[in-house]
């Protein structure tokens, strides 16, 4: 009969960002422990609120199956005599594993005879193991932050109050013996500490279901993804009672899902007089800062918002006025920064950056203000872009300016929208003041990416000035990054390849060093390759041999190191490329015991030779043609007849033969078919013998 096990872990709050992660270690954790115990099969699933961490474990036998287990022991002449009587090591030896000597036989070991016993071992009961899992899996809980408590002995990501576990087939009934943290396990719990403080029994429950369904009875909703559904139709419940609609945002719905046990809203309001703020004010302010789903009526935000609550009602609707009292508070702060910053241009305020240290090594704000306006333009430039360089000098001029404005040291989330929205009041060009807006667009990998070809242009110039100005003295490491370069990097990458911009960055890594003390081109160019190498197999999708194969060859206008890439992702699978892959690395490893100089065609007088030499004269015209259309899969076919005569070429010539200048133009040949390869990737890192 199949048996099923549940833990449920009653702490102080938890942090809402810790929980996600720790229902993963729970559920690998256990399913891990139970295997190697030899529980195969088991499903597990965890389960939390603000204030639980649950385990529900099914499919358990009632414990381990008995084993027989051959032991072996001494040498055999050590343990008998020549007429075979038992000396005192065969006597010790039986004496040891709890069986009389006449049970000693002798086996052939790695090392001649030796002594040997068979026995039986009793398997152990579910229980048993599964008080070792929990214990070990909940010890090795690993939480961003934890802390002591009492006397200091324990560490956990909360104090612990209580521990349920129990055990049982159709019911369980059995009370898992546990001791963590100095605390035993019961088979009780509590409810919600307001709603439903009491015990609740929990022995004898069914199952999950059960055992939910006594948690929401006492006001816990156990389940995240029933406090979701549960969260979000109250909200919408809530909305429609005032004729608004919630503005979408399921990242933030996510976190106030972790926040509480029971998914309760409540729905502030704030004065009318605050909707003349801009929309991006408003949303900040309610959305980070106090946490709020935010309304809206006909497309536009509403003077309503909704604020998580852990409790199911407000009859007396004190926590709603509560809400409203400190985003009313909150709105006046706003709009009061927003009148003052009007007072001035935005362009007046370029001047104070001066005072603003960007960085140690970097001088201030207004040091890389100029450096990203040259730099901009610049990469402009190079990149034969149909833009209007003024607009782009000038958005680069205005870009930080809201740095020093009130609102901005308030609220750093609006820095960049702040800018462009001073910007379009002071009627500043459409694609300066959205440039201005989009700086920061995107956020590393997440997110939209500039809507202007000048924001874009804007952004990259930005972060690539960032980089070369901080990558030598504050390098990531592990996990630290408080410059958030890794996140500059990808967002070049994803402006580049998306937008796309016909970009060279190998040239932009050059420029950008210029007049940065410190500034490594090498490295700046090789953490940006990191970074291109991880967005092809991270966002495109590509094989990591096929990001090497692609970034191996050339790469630089990231825009066509990913059609590359998608290309080779498509056509690695072709069995005619399989074998081409396989005869290149033939190719580039000959290619190494050699030097050569100007193919001389006359020379190459052997049929495979002249067969070779005309099929590559006929792949470079169909990839050139490929190439100039932007087709690459189409280039990377034209490939494929090249297989078939290199073959013959290797069997029937030898390359490496005694003449000299028949050598040197074989040699010259292959670097030929090298250099046709190498304009779209060097096949011979895509991981053939995975086929």
């Amino acid at each position: 009969m199949s048996h099923q096990f549940l833990l449920a872990l009653l702490c102080e709050e938890i942090p809402a960002n810790a929980l996600p992660g720790a229902r993963r270690q729970l559920e690998q954790g256990f399913a891990k422990g139970l295997e190697e115990a030899g529980f195969a099969g088991c499903t597990v699933r965890a389960f939390s609120t603000v204030r639980r961490l649950v385990v529900h474990v099914t499919g358990l036998a009632a414990g381990q199956p008995d084993r027989i287990e051959e032991v072996t022991g001494p040498p055999a002449r050590a343990a008998f005599t020549p007429d075979g009587s038992p000396t005192a090591v065969a006597l010790g030896f039986a004496r040891g594993q709890g069986v009389s000597v006449d049970q000693l036989r002798v086996v052939k070991g790695s090392r001649g005879d030796v002594v040997a016993v068979t026995r039986r071992v009793k398997g152990r009961t579910a229980p048993e193991i599964l008080a070792e899992v929990t214990t070990e899996v909940v010890g090795s809980l690993h939480f961003p932050k934890t802390m002591r408590w009492g006397a200091g002995e324990h560490t956990f990501v909360r104090p612990l109050h209580n521990i349920v576990a129990v055990f049982g087939a159709e019911t369980m009934d059995e009370v898992v013996p546990l001791d963590l943290f100095g605390l035993g396990s019961r088979g009780s719990t509590a409810g919600h500490r307001v709603v439903a403080p009491g015990r609740i029994e929990m022995r004898g429950i069914t199952g999950f279901e059960d055992y939910a369904a006594r948690l929401e009875a006492a006001g816990v909703v156990v389940d995240p993804d029933a406090r979701r559904a549960k969260m979000l139709a109250r909200a919408e419940m809530l909305a429609a009672e005032v004729g608004c609609t919630v503005r979408p945002d399921p990242v933030l719905l996510d976190e106030l899902v972790e926040l509480v046990e029971h998914p309760g809203l409540v729905r502030g309001k704030f004065s009318s007089r605050f909707l003349e703020l801009p929309e991006e004010v408003l949303v900040t302010t309610l959305r980070h800062h106090q946490k709020s789903l935010v309304l809206e009526k006909n497309g536009r935000v509403a003077g309503y918002f909704l604020a998580v609550a852990d409790r199911p009602d407000d009859p007396e609707g004190h926590i709603a006025r509560g809400y409203s009292w400190v985003a009313g508070a909150r709105l006046a702060d706003a709009a009061f920064f927003y009148a003052q910053d009007q007072r001035d241009s935005l362009e007046s305020r370029v001047p104070a950056l001066a005072g603003v240290m960007f960085h140690r090594t970097s001088g201030s704000y207004l040091d890389k203000t100029n450096k990203v306006r040259q730099l901009a333009v610049e990469l402009a430039r190079q990149a034969q872009l149909e833009i209007s360089l003024e607009h782009l000098e000038r958005a680069a001029w205005l870009a930080k300016a809201d740095l020093v404005t009130a609102m901005v040291g308030e609220f750093a989330e609006l820095q960049g929208v702040m800018g462009g929205i001073y910007a379009l009041g002071d009627n500043e060009p459409e694609e300066v003041w959205m440039a201005v807006a989009d700086q920061y667009r995107p956020a590393g990998l997440e997110g939209p990416i500039p809507r202007t070809l000048t924001g874009a242009m804007l952004g990259v110039a930005d972060r690539l000035d960032t980089l070369a100005a901080l990558l030598a003295s504050e390098k990531p490491s592990g996990s630290k990054d408080p410059f958030a370069l890794r996140r500059a990097a990808l967002a070049v990458v994803k402006i580049c390849a998306e937008f796309p911009l016909p970009l060279d960055v190998l040239d932009a890594c050059h420029r950008a060093v210029v007049g940065r003390p410190g500034g490594d081109e090498a490295e700046l160019q090789a953490f940006l390759q990191d970074r291109v190498r991880h967005y092809l197999t991270n966002v495109v999708g590509v094989r990591a041999d096929v990001a090497d194969a692609v970034l191996t060859a050339h790469w630089g206008v990231i825009a066509a190191d990913v059609a590359r890439a998608r290309a080779l992702e498509t056509v690695r699978r072709d069995e005619v490329f399989g074998s081409l892959a396989i005869v290149f690395k033939r190719v580039r490893n000959i290619l190494t015991k050699g030097t050569h100089g100007v193919l001389d065609e006359r020379v190459l007088a052997v049929p495979a030779e002249r067969e070779l030499l005309a099929a590559v004269a006929a792949a470079e015209i169909r990839v050139a043609e490929s190439l100039d259309e932007d087709d690459h899969e189409a280039a990377l076919h034209a490939l494929a007849p090249l297989a078939t005569p290199l073959d013959r070429f290797f069997t029937e010539v030898m390359v490496l033969c005694d003449d000299s200048i028949l050598k040197d133009a074989r040699l010259a040949l292959l670097a030929r078919i090298e250099r046709l390869f190498l304009r779209l990737a060097d096949v011979s890192r895509l991981a053939t013998e995975a086929r």
